[in-house]
This record gives structure tokens, C-alpha cells and sequence, in this order.
């Protein structure tokens, strides 16, 4: 008799277990056949598009030149032979765009909501092997130094910057990232079925 309810109560626990995975799996499968987007799926969205930040990024590309002078000077006479100059030529690039870890997505049945930050200036980048200085005279009383090639070079950089916001880049990098977004977004949004895509 032991026995027996011994082996009974075993069938049990191992009924209750199918019983319950079949449960398991039929959801599972439901799920399947309603098609809709999770938030995980979203999640997944996500992380795809920040791995593909440089694709919707604007970039505005420049050449630049300036020219340094300095001269010392006691009150407002100029101190002859304390004359330094120099003109600085280099390449830069403004990256403009809509930062994808700051894009929101959420769920609604079949639908993706996209909610987009406004665009800004991501990074300002110059090639350091474009840097070019000449036209060079400088001093023994008042010699030049690599702090006013940077000094330069940074002002120069940030005057850039203002004339490129001025110009409407902030307008044109918002345009430009939201178009390239989308298409992405289909991209990948389509190989998990067919689901609408709200930019909000």
C-alpha cells in the first residue's frame, strides 16, 4: 500500500509538472499568434539603434584660418621688436544629431512610440594632422608658444561652432536624423513582423 501511494503521489508531481509547462508553452504560443511588440522587443529596439549612432549622426565638415598677434605694450605704445604673429589653418568636424540613448520607445498593442530629444552639437572633432602654421614671425623679447597655437586653435574652433548654429545646423541635424531614424527604425522593426512605427 505504501507503495503504491508513494508511486501515486510521484504521477502526481509529475502530471502537475506537464500540466503546468503545456500552460507554459500555450502561452507562449498565444502570444506568438497575437503579434504584438513587448517592451523587451522595445529594449531590443534600443539597443540596435544606439550600436548605429554614427549612421544618423550630421556631420559638417570645415577648414578653418586664423591669425594670431601679440605685442607687448606699456599703456597704449607698442614696445618695438616684442612683435610675434603667426596664421593657423586646420580641418574640422561638427557631429550633429539626435542622441539615441536618449530616444524613448514604448509599446502600444502593435504599435512603436518613438519620443526624439532635440538635436545637438554631439562632438566637434579637428584633425590634429591638418593643423598648419605659417606666415610665422616671432621675438627673442617675445617668443611664441605652443599654448597660443592652442589657444588659437580652440578659439577658433568655438567661433566655428556659433557660426554653424547661426547657419541653422541645430534645424538641419534634427531633419536629417529623424529621416534616417525612421528608416532604420523599419529596418529593424519589420524583421519582428508588421508593426507601426509614432514618432511622438
Amino acid at each position: 500500500m505504501k507503495k503504491f501511494l508513494k508511486y501515486l503521489a510521484v504521477t502526481m508531481v509529475i502530471l502537475c509538472f506537464a500540466l503546468w509547462a503545456g500552460f507554459y508553452s500555450l502561452g507562449h504560443f498565444a502570444s506568438d499568434l497575437n503579434n504584438e511588440l513587448t517592451q523587451e522587443d522595445a529594449e531590443l529596439v534600443k539597443d540596435r539603434l544606439e550600436e548605429s549612432q554614427e549612421l544618423i549622426t550630421m556631420k559638417y565638415y570645415y577648414t578653418n584660418m586664423g591669425m594670431f598677434e601679440n605685442q607687448k605694450a606699456v599703456k597704449e605704445w607698442k614696445i618695438p621688436l616684442t612683435k610675434s604673429e603667426f596664421m593657423l589653418s586646420y580641418n574640422g568636424v561638427i557631429n550633429a544629431g539626435i542622441d539615441l540613448s536618449q530616444v524613448d520607445l514604448s509599446i502600444e498593442n502593435e504599435t512603436l512610440k518613438v519620443s526624439l530629444p532635440e538635436a545637438k552639437i554631439l562632438a566637434h572633432d579637428v584633425d590634429e594632422n591638418s593643423i598648419e602654421v605659417f606666415n610665422e614671425e616671432t621675438s627673442v623679447f617675445n617668443p611664441l608658444k605652443v599654448e597660443d597655437v592652442t589657444d588659437l586653435q580652440v578659439n577658433l574652433s568655438d567661433k566655428m561652432e556659433k557660426e554653424a548654429l547661426e547657419n541653422g545646423l541645430i534645424e538641419q541635424a534634427q531633419s536629417y536624423s529623424e529621416n534616417n531614424l525612421k528608416n532604420l527604425l523599419h529596418s529593424i522593426v519589420d524583421e519582428m513582423g508588421d508593426y507601426e512605427i509614432e514618432m511622438v
